[in-house]
């Protein structure tokens, strides 16, 4: 279906913008809503602290390896396509989440949700590719704002109707919104060049996965059987022969997964290192949260509470997204990326050090989404601007591989204390954290947290725009 719109069209660009935002929010309010019931879903189901994570981390392992394939496919065959590709996957798997009998029909459900993910690098490809350069960083850091926009609804909306109507009706609601930003997509978005002459990087794709899925099984069986047990060598040797094999096959091949040319750019580097750490430290947080508000070894509270804790850190994520874009236009990358760092680790300080009440997470909260916030937007435009334009596509797929990655060990390393430090308390079916689980969280948290600030001072505005030929 044609689009009523033309790309030098100012309200093309405009309603691009709102729709990829839009799409963005949404995948964020379906992750987001999901939280509060993290300690009802164990309960119902049963399940340990290391398997509960897997609800979180299984759509960003999917995402971790999907991303550059749908990068790689919308520069090949159409980003538009590939748009409708993703968020379709993505809302079979709402819709049907909703229905989900056990924990592991969940976590089928929660895989295909990882697909949406991969419409994030798409997203920005298209704006670097449609849009005039002015606009890119404002746009960009628009869509980096709802991030924070998606949580907050998610966890405030989600929260309360956690608390009224149970966490599958959460699906129930979401599921149409979705189908309606399908149909938008088709109408919208107006069709990008195809390259040819290139083709995907099957055994490429082949060994990530299995390298991924090596690692994440050496960690949760670490928290289930114990770090020496046979099980937890085997995959922690398997993870390591594929990481070597992936390096080896992508060295070689003539259209690699990831272009070892792009990883030896600095900017890059850093940028995927950062963006791998607060995305790890992030969903830690969101992993950690719930139990610390919700169970009786902690704050003791209702779900909604949840929500009302979050919710102002959600408001400080949207708003800072726009202002970076604005703030790197005028004083470059790294000016941003210190102070976000420097913010993200000042609300990670307030976590280990104050003593938990509504008042102090609120406070944390602020300082640590602002932080991450600024952080992961001035990431995207450092690799947007490090890369050449017809990569735009595989090389923030690339980007975000590396922060899907991230996420994805962040709730099975904080599973792991929560499953170490428990104890029995009546009336609940499943054993809840301590306070020793906590603040063994929240001080790796803040350690790494600190190895962020020291990352960012390593950014030079230089080399970000040197690495592209020609600016």
């Amino acid at each position: 279906m044609k689009s009523p719109f033309d790309v030098g069209d100012p309200r093309y660009h405009l309603s691009v913008t709102a729709l990829l935002s839009a799409v963005v929010a949404m995948v964020m309010f379906t992750e987001a809503m999901l939280a509060p019931a993290l300690p009802a879903i164990q309960n119902e189901f049963a399940i340990s602290g290391v398997l509960n994570s897997w609800i979180l981390t299984i759509p960003l392992l999917v995402a971790a390896i999907i991303s550059p394939v749908i990068g790689k496919c919308g520069d090949l065959y159409g980003k538009k396509r590939m748009v409708l590709f993703s968020v379709i996957v993505y809302a079979a798997g709402v819709f049907a989440s909703g229905w989900a009998p056990d924990i592991w029909v969940l976590i089928l459900c929660r895989a295909m949700q990882g697909v949406g993910l991969g419409v994030l690098p798409l997203g920005y490809a298209l704006i670097r590719e449609q849009f005039p350069q002015e606009k890119v960083p404002v746009a960009i850091g628009t869509i980096a704002a709802m991030f924070g926009a998606g949580a907050f609804l998610g966890i405030f909306i989600g929260s309360w109707i956690i608390e009224h109507f149970g966490w599958r009706m959460t699906y129930h609601v979401a599921a149409p919104v979705v189908f309606l930003l399908v149909l938008a997509a088709v109408l919208v978005i107006v069709p990008s060049p195809r390259v040819r002459g290139a083709a995907i990087d099957r055994p490429g794709v082949v060994t990530l996965t299995l390298f991924l899925l090596s690692v994440v099984l050496a960690l949760t069986l670490g928290g289930q059987e114990g770090w020496t047990s046979t099980a937890v060598i085997v995959c922690a040797v398997l993870a390591v022969l594929f990481a070597v094999l992936f390096a080896r096959v992508e060295r070689r091949s003539p259209d690699p997964m990831i272009d070892p040319a792009m990883l030896r750019k600095a900017p890059v580097v850093i940028a995927m290192t950062i963006g791998f750490l607060i995305s790890m430290l992030t969903f830690m947080v969101i992993q950690t949260l719930p139990y610390l508000i919700e169970s009786p070894t902690g704050l003791g509270l209702s779900h909604f509470a949840v929500g009302l804790v979050m919710m102002p850190g959600a408001i400080a994520d949207m708003i800072c997204g726009p202002l970076t874009g604005v703030f790197i236009g005028r004083r470059g990358t790294r000016a941003a990326m210190l102070i976000g760092s420097v913010l993200f680790a000042a609300g990670a300080v307030c976590y280990l050090l104050l003593d938990p009440s509504m008042v102090t997470l609120v406070l944390a909260g602020i300082l640590f989404n602002a932080g991450m916030s600024v952080t992961l937007t001035g990431n995207t435009i450092i690799v947007v601007r490090s890369v050449r334009p017809e990569e735009t596509g595989i090389g923030t797929a690339v980007y975000h591989t590396a922060q899907n990655m991230g996420g994805m060990i962040g709730p099975v390393i904080a599973g792991i204390f929560i499953s170490l430090h428990v104890v029995s308390v009546p009336g609940w079916d499943a054993a809840v954290p301590t306070g020793e689980a906590f603040t063994s969280i929240f001080g790796l948290i803040v350690l790494l947290a600190l190895f962020v600030i020291l990352l960012a001072r390593q950014i030079r505005d230089s080399e970000v725009t040197a690495a592209v030929p020609g600016k």
